[in-house]
């Protein structure tokens, strides 16, 4: 099965736009019921027994940042946390292994049942790494060799209990589905991924899209809600706006293709909530259609830092009170465990830039006095609440080509310190007017 692609590229009429019946319904404001939850994304269990060492894994490392071999302590660690305060239930936005690997998946699983178990529901959505992935393997010295990975069908069975088991309705062109975690509350479950379009051999599609079937059966789903007297929150793994000036223009990858549109049908079935991942940063973006507020709530990746969790408080007065935590301990590390994260994506972070400065013939002795920079924008914009400095980046001792090559990119390099509004953590949320107070 393949997406089709013509939301991404051409207008998708929807029936608010052309029907009355479906307009009268969106003018309908239900209010949000009294519910607390948690939200958590890119998890990327990776299950140790595929491999930790030789020089097939460290490049893996090299090119990445995330605490790959940590990720099952951390993730238990979060479990732990989590389980320990009250909430109804918890959504993790997709990511939730390495490259889908089965192992991985089911020791996923085996985190989330800690959860049930304390009487929290829990309701996942795929990630563009979690299904059908070509990338799946085990690492064995310099070489890798392909392991079992999740198509859609396991991917449904393994988490039967975390929300596919829960469905009040599925899409039959993706593995979106709707539930209701608690009265009057419908949750979108929306699978933005491109899975269906992986090849083997390949790497794994990073983009997201809804195909025009997809696009029907959401609005569809807003309606019922409508019919029903159901307030809507939307969780999927993709961004639904940008989350930082020039982040279209970098890292396109990251935000859902056609999201603009998308956030219009959000607007006029009155949906001002949509929880997503990917970037893996603690971000928090406003945009309003006319009068109507659509908040992308972006959380970061529980394994790189800062390790964070939301938490989400609804209440009837259509407020939504937000605030994080981060995981600064783990049994095998203690309180050192914070610290360790945050300078191994910063060094991780400058890795990656040296390597893109080096296919710019920049040299290693130039490349040092740019890529902490690079890294300490990159690591200010995954903590969130960013604070703009004077100058993003500092030429000083710059030769003439880096100057260039600075210039390229100094519009990401200070997106990734300018916080678009609102800010990002422990705020409330007005959502019928978008107004924020930091708490």
């Amino acid at each position: 099965m393949i997406h089709l692609s013509l939301a991404c590229t051409a207008r998708t009429a929807f029936l608010f736009e052309n029907d009355p019946d479906a307009l009268d319904l969106a003018q309908k404001q239900i209010p949000y019921p009294d519910t607390d939850f948690f939200v958590i994304s890119d998890t990327h269990l990776y299950d140790i027994s595929l491999g930790t060492e030789g020089a097939a894994f460290q490049d893996y490392l090299d090119n990445d940042r995330k605490l790959l071999v940590l990720s099952d302590e951390i993730i238990g660690t979060a479990m732990q946390t989590i389980s320990g305060q009250s909430a109804d239930f918890v959504l993790v936005c997709g990511d939730l292994t390495k490259d889908g690997e089965m192992v991985c998946h089911k020791g996923m699983a085996n985190h989330l049942k800690k959860l049930t178990r304390t009487g929290k529901k829990v309701f996942v959505v795929p990630g563009n790494h979690d299904v059908a992935n070509p990338e799946a393997v085990r690492f064995d010295g310099d070489r890798t060799h392909a392991v079992p990975a999740a198509g859609p069908k396991e991917f449904q069975a393994i988490y039967e209990a975390f929300g596919y088991g829960q469905a009040l309705a599925k899409d039959t062109h993706s593995l979106s589905y709707t539930a209701e975690p608690v009265d009057g509350l419908r949750l979108l479950a929306l699978d933005s991924c491109r899975w269906q379009e992986n090849v083997k051999g390949h790497h794994a599609l990073i983009s997201g899209t809804f195909s025009k079937e997809t696009l029907a059966w959401i609005e569809q789903q807003l309606i019922s809600a409508k019919q029903n007297d159901k307030a809507v929150i939307v969780a999927m793994h993709h961004g639904a706006m940008e989350h930082y000036p020039a982040n279209e223009r970098f890292y396109d990858e990251y935000i859902l293709k056609g999201h603009q549109r998308f956030t219009e049908l959000l607007a006029a079935y009155h949906v001002p909530l949509v929880f997503t991942g990917h970037f893996h940063a603690q971000d928090i973006t406003l945009k309003k259609i006319g009068d109507r507020p659509v908040f992308d709530i972006e959380t970061g990746s529980l394994v790189t830092a800062p390790c964070p969790c939301r938490k989400v408080a609804l209440r009837r007065g259509n407020t939504a009170k937000i605030t994080s935590t981060a995981i600064e301990s783990i049994p095998s590390m203690g309180d050192a465990f914070g610290a360790y994260a945050r300078e191994y994506v910063f060094n991780g972070t400058k890795k990656l830039a040296d390597t893109a400065l080096a296919k710019y013939y920049v040299s290693p002795d130039q490349a040092k006095l740019i890529n902490g920079q690079v890294a300490a924008a990159y690591s200010a914009h995954l903590r969130g609440d960013e604070i703009l400095p004077p100058t993003a980046i500092d030429t000083t001792g710059f030769g003439m080509w880096l100057k260039v090559v600075s210039w390229m990119q100094e519009d990401l390099i200070q997106g990734w310190w300018t916080d678009l509004p609102p800010r990002d953590t422990n705020l409330v949320l007005k959502l019928d007017t978008g107004q924020v107070k930091a708490l």
